[in-house]
């Protein structure tokens, strides 16, 4: 990764996380007003506006045509930036396996819950923002590329479910949180320390 492309992404981490640090929680039009401001980091502020999304609702977002035309050109450009480090991010998370993936769960936040961490990185969990930027973080990667990994790794194993009739069936979103910390029978003061960070920014 060049020092450009280093820094830029950098610049543009710290522009998202300044706006999520007054905004925890952003409506679709804050999101555009950001983009449109920054336009150069058009890309790096709709993976962060998907991976926040993920789990959130189930309606269809509707096609921003004021967005699309402000940024397209900006998106177009980082897409081929980004490809490098997501290459890189996804190397890096190689790391992450086998025995190490406890210590890695310890150093995020999650205790020694290495099974979330597994299906955060298999793609099977939609994780806080918190805890991706700080395996990012312990990775020395990006914030956007490791979140576009994820989403990569979600997209290539969707996850099964049951139906309420027993039947199987496919989900195409991944888990959320909450739905992943029930799913692994975590209650009491450990389940709420864990949802807290959901609302965690840092």
């Amino acid at each position: 990764m060049s020092n450009r492309t280093a820094t830029a992404g950098k610049k543009a981490a710290a522009v998202i996380e300044a706006f999520l640090a007054t905004h925890p929680r952003p409506s679709p039009k804050q999101w555009r007003e950001l983009t449109l401001m920054h336009p150069q980091y058009a890309t790096q502020i709709a993976e962060t506006s998907l991976l926040l999304a993920e789990g959130d609702s189930e309606e269809a977002v509707p096609f921003d045509l004021e967005l699309f035309n402000a940024t397209r050109s900006a998106m177009l450009t980082e897409v081929a930036k980004n490809a490098n480090t997501v290459s890189e991010a996804k190397a890096a998370l190689k790391q992450c396996r086998g025995p190490a993936a406890r210590k890695f769960a310890s150093q995020i936040g999650l205790g020694d819950r290495d099974e979330l961490l597994n299906q955060i990185v298999s793609g099977e969990v939609s994780a806080p923002y918190v805890l991706v930027k700080r395996l990012a973080a312990k990775l020395h990667v990006q914030f956007v590329a490791l979140a576009e990994v994820f989403l990569l790794n979600s997209q290539a194993h969707p996850a099964q479910s049951f139906k309420a009739d027993g039947k199987p069936q496919v989900n195409i979103q991944p888990a959320s949180w909450e739905g992943a910390i029930r799913a692994a029978g975590i209650t009491g003061e450990e389940a709420a320390r864990l949802l807290q960070l959901e609302n965690e920014i840092e």
